[in-house]
This record gives structure tokens, sequence and C-alpha cells, in this order.
């Protein structure tokens, strides 16, 4: 019962259409206590690729995973593919967009814990288990809406967020309760409700595994949805308290011995795992801009041969510069969050707030396990004070700590929206380079995307919309 149950889940999760995203009349669930809830919430999450958010913000340039070479693409023009590539904003996303896997995993999951908040306090079951289930599907909800608006709608910026359109935010089973498009500060007002601090307290210390939320989790949710919002000050507590239930950090010296890169799925500086499909990033070809800003003497990039030019332009025709990851070792956490990424959180807001020498300390406290010894200086030491001198250092190196995840392409989304750190994107292709002698063939083409491009707005799918009337794309 319980199999067909979630098999039955699996298929209603749009929230464009009320048939779809609804489980079950309410009164007539199959959830009969807290044990049936809690399997809800032992999900191995999968959101399906990020490909796309990365190959736009120019962190790749291409994916082994596709089977096209770049000049396929290019060629091939009316495709969400060329689209993203060539940063071609007459394509029309939209038309093109019949389904998006992402958004469907998303809601599907959001339905999960809509599930289990109606249910939690009236099921069978072990009443110390019910204020857990339900502060952790409340803040995993609040996760998933995040990770939606910030692909599916514009940057958050206080002053327009009542004006712009946001994303349907579900919270409830019923199915006669209309799941129509809210505004942006709507959307995030609910957000942080989600995630309040009285949930957050409510989670264990520790949980059993990283697929499963904690205080570390909680708070460093909390954090990173406030970094977005651009609320530095609100947002820097929070990212130092989730630290202090979960510092550790990756040490990649071990590469230098080993020659590889190993990092599991389940290894301790995930806060929570959330998969893209495939392992990441097993196959991504990093842009050349990418590859320039990895530091002399990072164990992954100059320790081991899991990078490889020569790759990248066999199997895609990537340019010279490009390098596609081929290390079968490491599991990047693509749509959740690590503590790495928390202390990034916490070293951006103390810039941010004028402790510049602070901020770059917490950025070290991360490079130092990324640099080999006989290259590491720490940037603390430089006698920065400036606040986007210290930013363009934080940027380069959080930029490569976390290629494989959502960070390069939300981070990019937000600084758009500052004068002072927003960047028009340039993409050189060389035509490919048909003899893989290492000299491209033929002339170069340059793509640009401005920092308020429609492109930064994906549409939402043909089969939510057909369903919604409310769910006007947000570009």
């Amino acid at each position: 019962m319980k199999k067909a149950y979630l098999f039955l889940l699996g298929f209603l999760a749009l929230a464009g259409c009320e048939k779809q995203l609804d489980i079950i009349p309410k009164g007539q669930t199959t959830l009969e206590n807290i044990v049936d809830l809690e399997y809800l919430l032992n999900q191995d999450y999968d959101l399906s690729t990020i490909y796309n958010l990365e190959i736009l913000c120019n962190e790749l340039i291409a994916t082994g995973a596709t089977g096209q070479p770049i000049s396929t693409i290019m060629t091939s023009r009316n495709t969400i593919d060329a689209a993203m590539l060539t940063y071609d904003e007459s394509i029309d996303r939209a038309l093109l967009t019949a389904t998006d896997a992402s958004y469907t995993a998303i809601y599907r999951y959001i339905s999960y814990m809509n599930q289990i908040i109606d249910r939690v306090y009236d099921v069978e079951g072990d009443d110390s288990r019910r204020p857990v289930l339900d502060a952790e599907a409340h803040i995993m909800r609040a996760w998933l809406h995040f990770l939606a608006v910030n692909i599916y709608a514009r940057q958050y910026d206080e002053a327009t967020a009542e004006e712009l359109g946001g994303i349907p935010y579900c919270e409830t089973i019923d199915i006669f309760e209309p799941r129509t498009k809210q505004s942006l500060a709507t959307v995030y007002e609910k957000i942080l409700a989600d995630c309040d601090e009285k949930y957050i307290e409510a989670l264990p210390d520790q949980s059993a595994n990283v697929l499963r939320g904690n205080k570390a989790w909680g708070y460093g949710v909390r954090a990173r949805v406030l970094l977005q919002m651009k609320r530095y000050d609100e947002a820097l507590p929070l990212a130092a308290k989730a630290l202090e239930y979960n510092s550790t950090i990756e040490d990649r010296s071990s590469t230098a011995d080993s020659g590889t890169w190993n990092l599991l799925d389940t290894a301790p500086n995930n806060l929570l795992f959330i998969g893209a499909g495939i392992a990441s990033p097993f196959m991504l070809v990093i842009s050349p801009e990418t590859a320039a800003r990895f530091e002399a003497g990072d164990y992954v990039m100059d320790y081991t041969t899991d990078w490889s030019e020569l790759y990248a332009s066999m199997m895609c025709g990537a340019p010279a510069g490009a390098k596609m990851f081929f290390g079968f070792l490491a599991e990047v956490n693509p749509w959740g969050l690590t503590t790495e990424r928390v202390i990034y959180t916490k070293a951006e807001c103390l810039i941010r707030t004028g402790q510049i020498k602070e901020g770059l300390a917490e950025v070290d406290k991360v490079r130092v396990n990324r640099i080999h010894p006989d290259s590491y200086t720490p940037f603390a030491e430089r006698g920065i004070t400036d606040e986007a001198e210290a930013m363009a250092l934080l940027q380069d190196a959080k930029w490569v700590e976390c290629i494989g995840s959502f960070e390069n392409f939300f981070d990019c989304k937000r600084w758009n929206s500052e004068e002072a750190y927003r960047q028009t994107i340039t993409r050189t292709i060389p035509a490919a380079d048909a003899d893989f002698d290492g000299v491209p063939d033929g002339e170069t083409s340059v793509f640009t995307l401005a920092p308020d491009s429609p492109l930064w707005v994906f549409p939402f799918p043909g089969d939510a919309v057909q369903h919604n009337s409310s769910l006007t794309q947000n570009y």
C-alpha cells in the first residue's frame, strides 16, 4: 500500500494543475501513523539536471551528457540549448518547454511536505516525533520554493517585489484550493515563515544521514534565503549559528597523493544532499572563463587528472581552455547545502557589513583545504580594506567551489541586481577543432548576456501553464 501511494504521489506534482498537484481528497489519505509520514521524508532527493543554469551563467560551456557537440547546438538554433549557449533572446523558450523535470520534481516533493504538515498532529504514533517532522517538512517546503522562485522568477528586490510575479506557493492538499501565482514579495514572506527559527529549533542537533534535516541545515537554509534577499545583516548571525552545529570542511589535500578527487555524496560537509540526476560534476565542461578562475595550486585542477581539455574538445567540440571533468569518484551537492557554502554566506555578509578582514578569513578557511601549501597565501593577510576588492576575491573562490550546483546562477542573478557588481557575460566560441590538433578551425563567434536579460528567468513549462491561467511568464 505504501509503495502504491508513493508511486501515485510521483504523478501528482505540477503546480499548474489542481488535479495533478493534489494527492487525494482530505480525509481519505492512507497515511495512518507517524512512521508512514516519516517515509515521505526519507527521500533520496533528485531535482534533475542543473545543466541549463550552469550554461547560462557561463560556469559551463557544454556537457558530455547531452551527446551533442557545441557546433551542432549552435546550428540547431531553435532549441532551448541554443538559446542558453548563444544567449539568443529571440528563441521562444516557453513554446519549447513542454515539460520541465526540475519543476515537476520540486512540486512533487512539496506535495510530500504538505501531506506531512497536514497530517502530523492527527495520525497515531510517537508524540515526540510530531514537532520534529512538522519542522523538517516546513523547512524543506521553504527550500523547494526558494529554488523554484529563483529559477522561474526575477531576482528579489524589496523595492519591486510587490509588483513582480513569483510562483505558486503550495501549502495545502485541498483539491479545491486554487494554485495561483503569487507576487515575489508574498513568496518570500511565505518562505521565511516556513523556515522560521521556531521550526529550526525543533530540529535535532544532528541527523542520522545527509538526507535528513538538522539545526545546521535549518539555520543554513534561512541564512541562504536572506542572503538572496540581500539582507546581509540578518543572514550573518544565522550562518554563524549553522556553523556552530556543523563546521566540517572537505579536505582535498589527499588528491596530491591519490591523483584523483574522491568525494562521496554522504560526506559530512553536506548539510542536506539533493541530487541532480547523474553525479555532478561528471562530464561537465567548464568554460575557459571558469577555468581561468582556478587558483594556481588548486588540488583538483593541478594535482589530479580529472579535468581534461582533450576530452572537452573530442566529446563536445569545446574551445581551447574549456575542460571536461572526467573523475568518477566525486559528487558535489547540486541542489542542497554544504558547510562550505554556509561559510561563503557568512563571508559575504561580513564583507557587506564592513568586516572585510573577517570575511576574507572565512574564505581562507575553505581555501586552505583547496590550495596546495606551496601556492597558498591567505586573503586575510593582504591588507584589503575595499569592499569591491574583497568581493572580487570571494567571487572567484566561491565560483570554483560551487561548480556543479545552483549557487553560481543564483549569485549572478543577485549580483546583477546591484550596480556595483552587475556584469555582462561574454562568451567566445571558436569553430570546432575538427582535427583535434588544439587549433580551432575557422572564425569565432562572440555572444553576450546582459545583467537584465529575460534569459535569467526560466519559463514555466507548458504542461503547468495550460492548466493554470495565473501562470503567466515572469519575463
